[in-house]
């Protein structure tokens, strides 16, 4: 690609903040460092009430290239990136966290290359790392196991994963995607509010017979932590979460069987948590298990409207390994959660 700006592709970058002044700057400062020609920037603002727009404004208020959308209410991390979205108009949407930064210029440059390199490619991840040791790797979904859980890396050296490969799903913390893939697939599921709705979505575009890569070459650095929000919000949405993403993608063949192994493994952690003492935990965990059980009706109104658009199915992804019938990667997960929290 030339690096004129007429013959560059438009890139939106949407940015959801909720409360994040403390980040929020860092990342739009370090963005804007960008030696990609053509891109705008909407930051969409969910009801923060940590100043952060009064921030945005006074340091960023006559950059043409950032717009900020002010949302009366917190929607969501979901509906904040499909709201973004909405108000873009470039050939590729860049979902990115509002506590990411950059120190490589050309970012940006790498994920549209790949892009622009291969129609067959829907979405793309950058490599991010971990803001406390940049050698080190956040998390990147190789595939799910039959929880749902991602099998990652988190914590192993960066250098491991020089190449760029195919990965299962993209996380929001920095990726790129088609506008009209995005569209075609439906954006992101407002009823996932937060967590696992970047599983959901590259699952979709998945099963529309595009591929998913992780670019190595586009580092983004993220304050992410692994442990960061273990709480019963997270456990309520992250329960809910996995159980509407088995019902809404697997074909019926397979719903049921992932279904059942995931509601009693659910049931089984509300139980552990009773066991000792975290009510809080174990209520919102009890929570989301029955939340989607309550609201199958609307869940099974939206699998028949994307099931008819599949390409993909599922067998193809377990043979490519993306999608496993084990439990290897939430044994995996425990583990480096017990070591971080050591």
């Amino acid at each position: 690609m030339s690096e004129k700006r007429e013959s560059c592709p438009l890139v939106s970058v949407v940015v959801v903040n909720y409360n994040g002044k403390e980040f929020l700057k860092q990342c739009l400062l370090t963005l804007s460092k960008t030696n990609y020609p053509n891109y705008k920037v909407v930051v969409v603002d969910n009801a923060s009430t940590d100043d952060s727009l009064t921030e945005i404004r006074k340091s960023f208020g006559s950059d043409p290239r950032i717009t900020v959308v002010e949302n009366s209410e917190n929607l969501g991390h979901a509906e904040g990136c499909n709201i973004g979205a909405k108000n873009t108009e470039g050939k590729y949407l860049v979902f990115l966290d509002s506590d990411t930064e950059f120190t490589a210029e050309n970012w940006l440059w790498e994920l549209v290359k790949f892009m622009e390199n291969d129609n067959s490619v829907g979405s793309a991840q950058a490599k991010l790392v971990l803001a406390q040791d940049k050698n080190c790797l956040d998390y990147v979904c190789v595939d799910v196991d039959a929880l749902g859980t991602w099998a990652a890396n988190y914590g192993s050296k960066a250098e491991n994963l020089k190449e760029s490969f195919e990965i299962l799903a993209a996380s929001a913390g920095c990726c790129i995607i088609r506008r009209e893939i995005f569209d075609q697939a439906g954006g992101f599921d407002p009823d996932y509010f937060i967590y696992d709705d970047d599983t959901d979505l590259s699952l979709r575009v998945r099963l529309l017979g595009y591929r998913i890569l992780y670019v190595s070459s586009a580092m983004v650095i993220h304050r992410g932590g692994i442990l960061r929000g273990v709480s019963g919000l997270m456990l309520y949405h992250s329960s809910k979460n996995r159980i509407r993403t088995v019902l809404k993608n697997y074909e019926l063949r397979n719903v049921w069987w992932r279904f059942s192994v995931l509601t009693f493994f659910t049931f089984a952690v509300s139980v552990g948590f009773f066991a000792v003492k975290k009510n809080e935990e174990a209520k919102a965990t009890l929570k989301g298990l029955i939340s989607p059980i309550k609201n199958l009706p609307e869940i099974w109104k939206k699998r028949l409207m994307f099931q008819s658009k599949r390409r993909i199915r599922d067998f193809e992804l377990v043979n490519k390994g993306f999608v496993r019938n084990d439990f290897r990667s939430t044994v995996q997960d425990f583990r480096i959660k017990l070591k971080q929290m050591r």
